[in-house]
């Protein structure tokens, strides 16, 4: 009997030893299960939110473009990315170009970026829209939604623009206004001019071409025509001269109007000098140092009418 005892006590004895060992290794691995899926989160986190850098190399092995982000997936074939930094090199006029959000298209090799866009050169000039397309095979920019350039004391507007991928010469495609601040006369109104577009610049030679409805005013007055050149002075970047070309009207502040095909417009000297035909119209008041050209010109078209009167 007792030794029976015995035998059911060591087999109770061990049955709970063996229970009570299974117990502790059950608890001794849940800790590492909950390690095991605290990583997994943490890698799934990771991968969530990655950052992401693209450059391209030319075959001599410079920099030619480069662009990063923040991404959910790094291995798309077009990268969804946030907080997007891209730069085009160059030798003389690197651009560095920032934005909310955007795609870059590996294939391709182009970028798409939207929501405060800010392009910036080492030359000054900015440019700022809420959508680019960066072309870095053709080394261009492109938008068709409303874009600003800023550049010295000239602020450019319009809807649509396209450009080198060095803001060297953009076109804004219509719709454009330009204002011009003379850093020699700061407290003088700006000069404006306005077209229907396209407006080309060429930053470089300090020169714009506006087409379509062109009216340029400042304080002198107002000049209309079809198609102006302005070509800007180096230092000061103001106004230095400007060329109009077809169907011309020059108002001046007493509202004595000229009409001519061609007219050269020299701002610092405030000389304007016509070709082609010319008629013009001149109210009595007039009298003031800048009426003194329309003066002369009255006197001019009386002489060819009265010519015209002696031949006939």
């Amino acid at each position: 009997m007792f030794k029976r005892f015995i035998v059911i006590s060591v087999i109770v004895l061990l049955a709970y030893l063996l229970f009570l060992g299974i117990k502790i290794k059950l608890d001794s691995s849940r800790p590492k299960q909950a390690d095991k899926g605290a990583a997994v989160e943490s890698d799934t986190a990771t991968h969530q939110v990655q950052s992401f850098t693209f450059s391209k190399y030319t075959p001599k092995g410079k920099k030619e473009f480069e662009v990063e982000g923040d991404t959910a997936d790094v291995f798309a074939k077009t990268v969804d990315l946030a907080n997007v930094i891209a730069k085009t090199y160059s030798s003389d006029s690197p651009v560095t170009v920032t934005a909310d959000g955007g795609k870059f298209d590996k294939s391709s090799g182009n970028i798409h970026l939207e929501k405060n866009v800010v392009a910036v050169t080492d030359t000054g000039a900015r440019l700022l829209t809420e959508s680019l397309e960066i072309n870095p095979k053709k080394k261009q920019v492109e938008t068709e939604v409303k874009a600003q350039v800023k550049k010295d004391n000239i602020d450019i507007n319009g809807l649509g623009a396209t450009g080198d991928s060095n803001l060297k010469q953009v076109q804004f495609k219509k719709n454009v206004t330009v204002i011009v601040h003379d850093k020699s006369a700061p407290d003088d109104p700006p000069t404006v001019i306005t077209c229907n577009g396209p407006l080309d610049i060429e930053y470089e030679n300090d020169h714009a071409r506006f087409n379509k409805d062109v009216v340029m005013q400042d304080k002198r007055g107002t000049l209309k025509s079809d198609v102006m050149d302005v070509y800007y002075d180096k230092k000061t970047h103001g106004v230095d001269k400007i060329v109009a070309r077809g169907n011309v009207i020059i108002v001046n502040s007493k509202g004595n109007e000229s009409y001519s095909e061609e007219v050269i417009y020299l701002s610092k000297e405030g000389r304007i000098i016509m070709g082609g035909d010319i008629e013009g119209l001149v109210f009595p008041d007039g009298g003031g140092p800048e009426d003194e050209i329309f003066a002369s010109l009255d006197r001019k078209v009386g002489r060819e009418k009265q010519d015209e009167s002696s031949r006939s």
